[in-house]
């Protein structure tokens, strides 16, 4: 771990500052439509799952339901600079926990495929890329969440079929469209004390997630502008009411400037050096690396989970390492919403172990009968 990321994971919210304990049973309250969707759960014996998922208290509720139907449960963090320390102690009492750390050998996604796993939820396919890389073929289906994992996915020689969870539209469209843009900026305001009023705000990609980080900037005060290399998705951001444009033509307008992209280098060395003095750089993406952070080198921490960063001369003010920034910086997700992006992982989890060996090796749909009646009662 990084002297930064120690420094980014060292200041926690209030909400984190509660006791675990109590966070648990508040989060499981909230969190009610997974717990009713992991009562449906088949049995998961014989089921040996390693998942890569951001360690926080909300991935207590779904880990936990997945230990509870007999599977064999092993997590490494998709981020360690999102893993809590707390709820990954915790969890070591129901599964194994693969955490980075000093000591601890090899890295984790290495360990998980070490333990033997034979089927996979993940958040950016990792284990699944090791195993590949390390030939190893005791996989028999995953589940993949992300948008960047699925890339990832389809450059690999698989051999198990793997389902592709983010374009379910109830993940795609309102997780990653409402959760992920108020998320972000509740975020940003909360450890700068700062609101968007006024602020000129460039969203680096115009998916779901750059759409609900726009609508949400907007509905905060921020002036929007897109930048998005599609012409498709540039004309229905233009038709939503933003300016659009390169990265390149409108990095320098910025205030504030978001990666929503889920690919590396989005944000250049050339970009980097156009952007005005005082600008703040975030990542609501997957992975730091849409942002070119070896340009930026080491930085100086003026508040927590901000860091002050002059490549050019002229100040550059980083949030959480370039990090996904609501997990980072802030709590993630909300438990309301949430909680319907984990009970479509639970159910679509519950559907593989008795279904997805019957498909070839390659990325697939994951078909509506794996998670529908995860919102039969929502």
């Amino acid at each position: 771990m990084s002297d930064l990321t120690a420094k980014v994971t060292a200041s926690p919210s209030a909400w984190q500052g509660v006791p675990l304990p109590d966070r648990l049973r508040w989060t499981r309250r909230h969190m009610w439509l997974t717990a009713a969707t992991a009562a449906r759960l088949p049995t998961l014996k014989g089921v040996r799952l390693a998942a890569a998922v951001h360690l926080d208290v909300k991935a207590a509720v779904f880990l936990e339901a997945f230990a509870a139907a007999g599977a064999e449960v092993a997590v490494t963090p998709a981020d360690p600079a999102t893993t809590r320390t707390d709820v990954a102690d915790h969890l070591r009492a129901h599964m194994e926990v693969f955490v980075t750390g000093p000591g601890r050998g090899r890295p984790p996604a290495e360990r998980c495929v070490a333990w033997g796993p034979s089927h996979t939820l993940e958040m950016g396919a990792d284990i699944t890329r090791t195993a590949a890389e390390h030939g190893y073929d005791g996989l028999r289906a995953g589940v993949e969440v992300t948008r960047t994992g699925i890339g990832t996915l389809r450059d690999l020689p698989l051999r198990h079929p793997v389902f592709d969870l983010d374009r379910v539209p109830l993940k795609n469209h309102v997780h990653n469209r409402y959760a992920v843009g108020i998320s972000t900026w509740q975020a940003f305001m909360s450890r700068t004390n700062l609101t968007l009023h006024g602020s000129v705000v460039v969203v680096v990609g115009y998916g779901e997630v750059g759409a609900g980080l726009a609508r949400a900037a907007a509905a905060l005060g921020g002036r929007v502008l897109v930048a998005e290399e599609s012409a498709e998705r540039r004309l229905i951001a233009e038709y939503e009411g933003y300016e659009t444009g390169t990265v390149e033509a409108l990095a320098p307008r910025a205030d504030i400037l978001v990666t929503a992209t889920g690919r590396d280098g989005v944000v250049s060395k050339e970009v980097l050096s156009e952007l005005t003095a005082g600008c703040f750089l975030l990542n609501a993406g997957h992975s730091p690396r849409e942002i070119d952070l070896g340009v930026l080198r080491t930085g100086t921490q003026v508040l927590p989970h901000v860091t002050c960063h002059r490549p050019f001369g002229k100040e550059i003010l980083l949030m959480s390492g370039g990090h996904i920034v609501n997990l980072t910086a802030g709590d993630g997700d909300s438990l309301n919403s949430f909680d319907l992006t984990a009970a479509l992982m639970v159910s679509a989890v519950g559907w593989m172990s008795e279904h997805g060996g019957r498909y070839a090796p390659g990325v697939h749909p994951l078909p509506q009968a794996a998670w529908v009646a995860s919102i039969e009662n929502y």
